[in-house]
């Protein structure tokens, strides 16, 4: 209940702020992921930005497996590709500050874009690197109608994540497809997969 009550939160105020909004549903084998994300500029010139991207799990067979993160990043863009950013993310009952890089791409076409956010974050007395990052290829076949693909990717020293989505894009509004979502526990050795359809919403 905790959980849902911050999740709703602050999709309020995403949906309360003029930006970039992306809600997404995946119905997996094993669990339901909700996915949603915004950018934001914060000022005429595009310098100052935020981001934000929230999960939320929900585990069919155990409630125990349920999880959330909250991950938040302001940044300063010296140049369009390259910036700092400052933040942290929120996962369960920990929270995580970090510091570190904005880096960005966006092809002439804007069809194909990269949004990286290597990060050094402090926890619980330690020290450690992680990065978060989002890849998107979007061609168009015609003019409502085109591919959706799309990773979410991070890795930390505990684990690495990959959010992986394909489908058909209709009008840049509603991508649906196929997803999976694969965990591995560097510790354990354990890979973890979850496989569905998805759809998503863009705002």
């Amino acid at each position: 209940m905790k959980t849902f009550f911050l999740m709703t939160i602050f999709l309020m105020v995403c949906l309360s702020i003029r930006a970039q909004i992306v809600l997404e549903a995946l119905a997996g084998n094993k669990q339901a992921h909700y996915i949603n994300y915004f950018g934001k500029d914060l000022d005429s010139t595009a310098k100052w930005n935020f981001f934000n991207l929230n999960r939320f799990t929900v585990n069919y067979k155990d409630k125990a497996l349920n999880n959330v993160s909250i991950e938040g990043q302001f940044t300063y863009q010296f140049k369009p590709w390259i910036g700092v950013s400052a933040g942290g993310g929120f996962y369960g009952e920990l929270f995580v500050p970090s510091i570190g890089l904005s880096l960005s791409y966006l092809n002439k076409k804007e069809d194909f874009f990269i949004q990286m956010y290597p990060t050094i974050g402090f926890a619980e007395g330690e020290v450690g690197p992680s990065i978060l990052g989002l890849i998107g290829y979007t061609p168009k076949f015609s003019k409502r109608w085109g591919l959706s693909s799309q990773i979410i990717f991070s890795v930390d020293p505990i684990e690495a994540s990959q959010i992986v989505r394909v489908g058909a894009n209709y009008k840049d509004e509603v991508q649906f497809g196929i997803g999976i979502d694969m965990i591995q526990n560097f510790q354990t050795k354990i890979l973890n997969f979850n496989l569905g359809p998805f759809i998503r919403f863009n705002f």
